[in-house]
């Protein structure tokens, strides 16, 4: 992706989060929400995949097998592509969570459970930290950066991401307009980090 297009993805994302945030955010909080109420459970589980410490107890816990593994079998040159690429994975959910973070404190808006009382800047508490959702930001940061190592995996990680982005509205917790951000940082967040780490890592891919 060059630099152009990255340019042009978050300037879209960013309207259209815009867009929704005027227009559709408060219309569509409650149809959202209706849908979730009877399958609670479930979304929880499906909104657990976007939660940064498993994807980083996941790709540590990769990471150690494959340098276990490196050890024993120094021949075989796919235990360093997966340590290498797992370390790229893990910057990439690292690097736009915390730039979420700041942004949600930045920002201040607040969730739709509290009611319709729009934004209240640098206001720290979960209650003020709707946009953008954390948990869609690291779903993409995790499908994209994970998808540029092995290619085979984009559209069902792409599939999950959206899903776990969607049941943060299902959960009354998110807004669209924040999922569609989280969205958007997610992917280009992992984009720019996977490709400035890629060759310092030696990684060809």
């Amino acid at each position: 992706m060059s630099g152009k297009q990255i340019l042009f993805l978050s300037l879209i994302g960013f309207m259209l989060s815009i867009i929704s945030i005027f227009t559709l955010d408060y219309q569509l909080a409650s149809p959202a929400l209706s849908l979730g109420l009877g399958n609670k459970a479930f979304w929880n589980l499906v909104t657990d995949l976007g939660d940064s410490k498993y994807m980083g107890m996941l790709l540590v816990a990769t990471w150690t097998s494959a340098f276990i593994y490196q050890k024993i079998t120094p021949e075989n040159p796919f235990w360093p592509d997966l340590r290498k690429k797992s370390l790229l994975v893990l910057a990439a959910v690292a690097g736009t969570g915390i730039f979420v973070i700041i942004v949600k404190t930045i920002v201040g808006r607040a969730r739709p459970y509290m009611g319709d009382i729009g934004f209240s800047p640098f206001t720290f508490g979960s209650e003020f930290a709707s946009w953008p959702s954390g948990h869609t930001t690291s779903a993409f940061a995790f499908a994209v950066a994970a998808s540029m190592a092995f290619p085979i995996l984009r559209w069902p990680l792409l599939a999950l991401a959206t899903l776990t982005g969607f049941s943060r509205m299902a959960l009354g917790v998110h807004y669209l307009g924040d999922v569609i951000m989280g969205a958007t940082v997610g992917t280009v967040g992992a984009v720019l980090i996977y490709n400035w780490l890629r060759p310092k890592l030696g990684l060809k891919s």
